[in-house]
């Protein structure tokens, strides 16, 4: 991947309203109240990315493959709210992340593929947690591209000042 591409504030903000459209339960937030939804989300999302290191520390897979789909969907929630928006369904979460993803490729194919893949990665590792389907290095591999990608997603869609649109 090559250096990130710029995206102006309304670019982001209009590739999160077009994910949403697929879900009915999204609404703006007040300033106040989206920047308190960041936090608590950024918080959530730092306590998945340890129980993911620690479970597969511990070879426990499902919790692994669980906090994984955790942290890539606290991600999506953050930058949202960052915008002042909430995600509040699995199906915006997938609307939204694939929105992004699009959003990226169009700068940067490779940064887009990332995106895609970890977004079919984490949907998968959520399924994997109720199946038990997947073999552990599989868990392994996806969740480090999760993880990855959540990076990635930080570096190309920082808030920046008056980022909310």
């Amino acid at each position: 991947m090559t250096a990130p591409p710029a995206f102006t504030p309304q670019q982001v903000t209009d590739a999160i309203v077009s994910g949403l459209r697929r879900g009915s339960r999204n609404a703006d937030l007040p300033p106040a109240d989206a920047a308190r939804q960041a936090a608590l989300y950024r918080h959530n999302l730092a306590r998945c990315q340890q129980h993911v290191r620690k479970s597969l520390a511990e070879g426990d897979y499902l919790q692994a493959a669980e906090k994984s789909w955790g942290a890539y969907a606290q991600t999506i929630k953050a930058i949202s709210a960052d915008r002042r928006f909430t995600v509040s369904h699995h199906g915006a979460v997938i609307g939204v992340a694939a929105r992004l993803a699009l959003l990226a490729g169009a700068s940067d194919p490779a940064s887009g593929r990332a995106l895609s893949g970890a977004l079919a990665y984490a949907r998968s590792l959520h399924q994997h947690f109720y199946e038990n389907d997947l073999p552990d290095e599989t868990v392994i591999a996806s969740s480090d591209a999760v993880a990855t990608a959540i990076d990635l997603m930080h570096e190309l869609f920082a808030t920046m000042p008056g980022a909310q649109g």
